[in-house]
């Protein structure tokens, strides 16, 4: 398959329809750099979420050069690094401050988690492997997944799944659990 001649090579079509293009939409490209990534970090706010396939240079080493081919799969430069990022529909479910549960874009609320070491990290490697051209991605967080013992300690869990839509198969990948106080939470609201 090829790129679709309006993107590019370096981004996915942010669109939300049912149409030919959706938001998610893996291209050639996008499969190919989520598999090579050494980090790969997800963010979502106002149901708009963002992979950033990235990259990196330790701290300390001699600068890094770049392939031709790591410059078309990340084709943006961020410091020292590069990135590509691929734009996904995405949902954040839990309570809002009145106690009231929103299954899709709980008010006022962010969310962003990251794998370093994407290479190593098995369910990530995972995914990546699965992960064909043509299928749509979407990021589902669930905020404040947490039991009674955690709240008497005042932990909170954060949960982030991917969905993989291909044609009309769904599959739903559990990517990252976090335990956290309420001032270092990955979900986060504007009122909290």
């Amino acid at each position: 398959m090829t790129e679709h001649p309006d993107i590019g090579p370096g981004h996915t079509e942010p669109s939300t329809c049912e149409c030919e293009n959706p938001r998610g939409l893996l291209f050639v490209s996008d499969v190919q750099a989520l598999r090579r990534a050494e980090a790969v970090s997800f963010a979502t706010a106002d149901g708009v979420g963002l992979i950033d396939a990235n990259l990196t240079t330790v701290a300390g080493d001699e600068p890094r050069i770049y392939s031709a081919t790591q410059q078309r799969l990340f084709p943006d430069p961020v410091g020292p690094d590069r990135r590509r990022r691929i734009q996904v529909a995405a949902d954040i479910a839990g309570f809002d401050l009145s106690r009231r549960w929103h299954d899709h874009q709980l008010p006022g609320a962010t969310a962003c988690a990251s794998i370093g070491g994407a290479q190593f990290h098995d369910v990530w490697r995972s995914v990546a492997a699965f992960l064909r051209v043509g299928d749509v991605l979407r990021l589902r967080w669930l905020a404040d997944n947490t039991t009674d013992q955690m709240v008497a300690r005042g932990l909170h869990r954060d949960d982030l799944h991917i969905e993989v839509r291909r044609g009309r198969r769904l599959w739903t990948f559990l990517l990252d659990v976090t335990v956290r106080p309420q001032a270092a939470r990955v979900v986060t609201a504007a009122h909290q």
